[in-house]
């Protein structure tokens, strides 16, 4: 017999495999039915025949009919006339019921059960008209065959009440039992996979005290009611109220693939020991005891539909938050993993070796193709690199950043063919085919460093170095976590110096050749912690990429105008000079907050210097008519650091101001350099010739400040001069 089934083709074997297994299914629950007389009529109870038949329709479908007439023959042949019509009675209640179920759910009505989706379809039809066509069938097939005088009065008695809610409790928990069962023999690799999910629900549910207290409370409710017979009230059907409350921490913890079939297991026993806990003996009456079997048999299906509601949208609650954690873990335009699933496995692997990819002109084609060309240029480098990596290898993506490689090892030899290999990957795009430049860098990251992103963030940096050097780079992290660390703190500082107005403002005295009074440029440093000072090179590349120097100097402004309103008359004609950033003249609202300062503190423009450094910025429309509206009100613009920016002689032609400050690079050789010197001399006629006052700065010794005055520089700045002081020690 087995060499028949084995050669036979692999469709009708799998149908002989299932046909066998709905027979012997199918008996095995006959077996387990259970029934009780009351006033010589038989009742069935828990009944997992009808059930049975219906997962068999919802697993296979029609195909299913074959197997079904091989049933009702071998029930006609092999069983009474009164058992022949029940099973009748059965075949076509759950024919009709799962009709209607097909062509209300569609193609989805095969799909296995605990899908909250099809969860109100079954349960009208599949549960209740199943139960409900099957109760009137089997009732006029026994009424028309003369098993019953009457048919009204056995159709709408208490006993076939208990009877049909038993059944609808049947169907309720019996139908996804037996397509467990069913679906178990047809595909036995589902099953496995089945049974895997049971193991990680048991595995990674609530604690394994919690279980086990769970299990004793069920096992100890069970023997009450099941194993032990006596007249407490404990061992009666009170004790079926507890079991909702357990049941239902079980469906919400452990879900509806766990509690499903543990539940019918459970009934199988409540029904086949019924008279443990609701005897004849215990009432009065014979009446009180049906009325106990109606009021138990609503219970049990009151609570198995609330367990079953609960299981299955505790499952699909699950489900959803897995899902929303696969999201969280990836980035959505490619798929790929985040820096947050980055994070996870290095917590998991505690040590990894990180290597990341970076394309700058990426951002360029972005803005020229869309947003669509980023991505599909990252997935396509993702496919070109995968055969690079082995398995236990990852990539990652961060649209922040780039590409990231984790790897199991890092080699000089390796990471130069990741470079080789990216300098001949080709991007195609429409009808463009497009070779661009990698900057890679990578390094060993562990659980020593503790900020990923900032780790992340000097990796970014790193690859741009690469680019320029045309090598990969390798970031050593042993001393970069602290400097890592402290932007976040300088940045934190930059703030609070901001809102406060707490810069700490020096002033370095500028003085006059030809006997003039001096006047004072004012210098910012920044107070930190333990009363530390950061220096300006520090924190405005800071400022600057978070937007800040307008707002830096705005709060200059207003603490040096606080500090020229506080001086006394004698000090009235006193001036000061302050740096302004090119990014302050083209806000809009630059103008009128500083009309608004010099009104509030009463300070008088021509007392007031601005510096501003060569920059594209200074030559747009608004920021040249910013400036000639702050000469018109009486301030100075001064031109800082003069031929260090591009264009230094067609922006002096252009630009309208008052003074020419030297850069101290030129100065700083003035003595020794002959090219600085010309070219110093050449700056002082320039600035003749447009009527500016020339300021040298960096004058460092005697020997610069007379080379100066010879060439006719009017002012000097510098160490030798004077140095930098609190503002508040200048008078």
């Amino acid at each position: 017999m087995p060499l028949t089934i084995m050669a036979l083709p692999g469709g009708i074997k799998k149908h002989f495999v299932l046909c066998i297994s709905f027979f012997l299914l199918y008996l095995l629950a006959d077996t387990l039915s259970s029934s009780i007389q009351i006033i010589g009529v038989s009742l069935k109870l828990y009944d997992l025949t009808l059930p049975v038949i219906s997962a068999l329709l919802v697993l296979y479908s029609f195909r299913a009919l074959p197997t079904l007439g091989l049933f009702a023959l071998y029930s006609f042949c092999s069983h009474p006339l009164s058992h022949f019509l029940y099973t009748i009675a059965q075949l076509m209640a759950a024919l009709t019921s799962y009709t209607i179920y097909f062509y209300a759910a569609g193609k989805r009505s095969i799909v296995s059960f605990g899908r909250s989706q099809l969860s109100a379809q079954r349960i009208i039809w599949m549960i209740c008209v199943n139960t409900i066509v099957f109760t009137l069938l089997h009732q006029l097939i026994l009424q028309k065959s003369h098993f019953f005088a009457t048919f009204d009065e056995k159709i709408w008695s208490i006993p076939t009440l208990i009877s049909m809610q038993w059944m609808m409790t049947s169907c309720l928990t019996g139908i996804p039992f037996c397509y467990l069962i069913l679906r178990a023999c047809y595909k036995p690799v589902w099953f496995f996979s089945y049974l895997k999910q049971l193991k990680e629900i048991i595995i990674f549910g609530p604690k394994a005290v919690y279980q086990i207290v769970w299990i004793l409370l069920l096992v100890g409710l069970m023997c009450c009611l099941v194993y032990i017979k006596r007249d407490d009230i404990i061992f009666t059907d009170y004790s079926l109220v507890w079991l909702l409350p357990v049941m239902l921490w079980g469906a919400i913890c452990l879900g509806h693939a766990l509690i499903a079939p543990l539940w019918v297991l459970m009934l199988i026993l409540l029904s086949d020991s019924i008279d443990n806990y609701i005897t004849l003996e215990r009432t009065f009456t014979v009446d009180h005891y049906i009325f106990h079997l109606a009021l138990a048999s609503s219970v049990i299906f009151v609570f198995s539909l609330t367990i079953v509601i609960v299981g299955v949208m505790t499952t699909r609650i699950r489900k959803y938050i897995r899902h929303l954690k696969r999201i969280s873990l990836s980035e959505p335009h490619t798929g790929l993993p985040n820096l947050q699933a980055l994070k996870n496995d290095i917590i998991r692997l505690n040590s990894v070796r990180l290597c990341m990819l970076q394309c700058p002109e990426l951002n360029t084609l972005t803005q020229n193709h869309g947003i669509a060309f980023r991505f599909e240029f990252v997935k396509a480098v993702v496919r070109y690199l995968n055969p690079l990596l082995s398995d236990n290898e990852k990539i990652y993506y961060s649209p922040g950043y780039g590409i990231l490689l984790r790897l199991d090892s890092i080699n000089v030899d390796r990471i130069d063919s990741y470079y080789q290999a990216m300098s001949a990957f080709r991007f195609s795009w429409e009808e463009m085919k497009l070779g661009l430049n990698f900057g890679i860098a990578h390094t060993v990251y562990d659980q020593s460093v503790n900020n990923l992103s900032h780790m992340v963030g000097l990796l970014n940096a790193s690859t741009f170095i690469s680019l320029q050097q045309g090598k990969p780079e390798a970031l050593n992290l042993t001393s970069s976590g602290d400097d890592a660390m402290s932007i976040g703190v300088i940045r934190h500082y930059l703030q609070k110096s901001i809102d406060r107005q707490s810069f700490v403002l020096v002033a370095q005295p500028i003085v006059s050749t030809k006997g003039h009074e001096k006047y004072h440029e004012v210098l910012i440093r920044m107070k930190m912690a333990g009363n530390k000072l950061c220096f300006p090179n520090t924190f405005l590349p800071l400022a600057y990429d978070a937007g800040l120097l307008a707002e830096v100097d705005m709060a200059v402004i207003e603490q040096t105008f606080r500090f020229i309103n506080s001086l006394d008359e004698e000090h009235a004609s006193s001036r000061f000079s302050i740096n302004l950033t090119p990014q302050s003249l083209i806000k809009n609202d630059f103008q009128d907050r500083l009309y608004a300062l010099f009104k509030a503190y009463s300070i008088r423009p021509d007392r007031i210097i601005f510096e501003i450094i060569e920059s594209d910025i200074i030559d747009s429309i608004n920021a040249s008519r910013v400036l000639r509206e702050l000469r018109k009100l009486g301030c100075k613009i001064a031109i800082d650091d003069f031929g260090t920016g591009e264009s230094s002689y067609l922006r002096l032609k252009n630009l309208e101001a008052d003074i020419l400050k030297i850069d101290g690079s030129f100065i700083r050789n003035v003595v020794e350099n002959e090219f600085d010197r010309f070219t110093v001399m050449s700056f002082c006629e320039a600035a003749n010739f447009k009527n500016l006052e020339v300021v040298a700065e960096f004058v460092e010794n005697e020997e610069i400040e007379k080379m100066l005055v010879t060439m006719g520089v009017g002012w000097l700045q510098g160490y030798h001069t004077g140095k930098p002081a609190p503002i508040e020690s200048l008078f």
